[in-house]
């Protein structure tokens, strides 16, 4: 999705479990060598076996953010991600791919953008106060045992989400220069939310699969597809088609309005 349509899709999608903490992680590898900005469901698929292969159960992460500023959808939002050691209650991940140590990966502006965004949404979406203890990096967590010591140089920590990540990944380079740039947005974001147009409906999917489509009609691609049970937002219809999203539309015959 562009941020604009995970804007739309978070704000628009129930989620019922309770979040407390946002989780900042870069990938390490795969880097931005790895990334020629049409692989992005490839670079997921490899995490996900990764990951699989690990015992985590799926994908890690929730959601991962890219170097052309797009975001994929990962792990269930419902579910609690595996993504700092015994510190995943109530957590949300974001998996930021590249390797953002000193002397690695130069952060593009569309990333940048898209990772202080998604942050601030986030906050935005389950009524967070931006701070050192709703936003963390991974670094700042011990491996061996999940205590939080705020992060050192050694065999116990990674240096996750990177050792140049906006500067530096510590809890003073968060306080001091990616904290001030989501709080900033978070007030541009609240703003934008509560001026746009607001659902006409809500309702709940009732077929087993639901493909969601880019336009209203057979003819666009499925870019998703829902499972029986989900609920969704409907921000307006035409014949047919309900649009749930920016550019999300699906058959309002298997849609029952609730």
């Amino acid at each position: 999705m562009s941020i604009a349509e995970f804007q739309q899709f978070l704000v628009s999608t129930p989620i019922t479990r309770k979040i407390t903490r946002i989780q900042n992680h870069h990938t390490f590898s795969p880097s931005y060598r790895n990334f020629n900005s049409t692989n992005h469901f490839e670079k997921m698929r490899g995490m996900e076996a990764s990951h699989i292969q690990r015992g985590f159960g799926g994908i890690a992460q929730q959601v991962t953010t890219f170097p052309d500023g797009k975001v994929c959808m990962g792990r269930d939002f419902e579910k609690i991600p595996t993504c700092i050691h015994l510190k995943n209650t109530g957590g949300f991940c974001i998996e930021n791919l590249g390797d953002f140590d000193t002397g690695r990966d130069q952060m593009t502006t569309e990333h940048r953008d898209t990772i202080i965004k998604v942050n601030a949404l986030l906050c935005f979406k389950f009524s967070l106060t931006p701070g050192t203890e709703t936003i963390v990096y991974h670094h700042w967590f011990r491996m061996s045992d999940g205590f939080r010591d705020g992060g050192k140089i050694d065999g116990d920590h990674k240096t996750c989400p990177g050792s140049n990540f906006f500067g530096g990944n510590t809890e003073a380079d968060f306080t001091n220069n990616l904290l001030p740039l989501i709080k900033q947005e978070l007030t541009s974001v609240a703003a934008n939310v509560h001026n746009a147009k607001p659902a006409i409906q809500t309702g709940i999917v009732n077929t087993p699969i639901l493909n969601v489509r880019t336009g209203p009609g057979k003819s666009f691609p499925v870019i998703d597809k829902l499972k029986e049970r989900q609920k969704v937002s409907i921000f307006e219809s035409d014949g047919e088609w309900d649009r749930i999203g920016i550019n999300r539309w699906a058959n309002a015959n298997f849609i029952a309005l609730q």
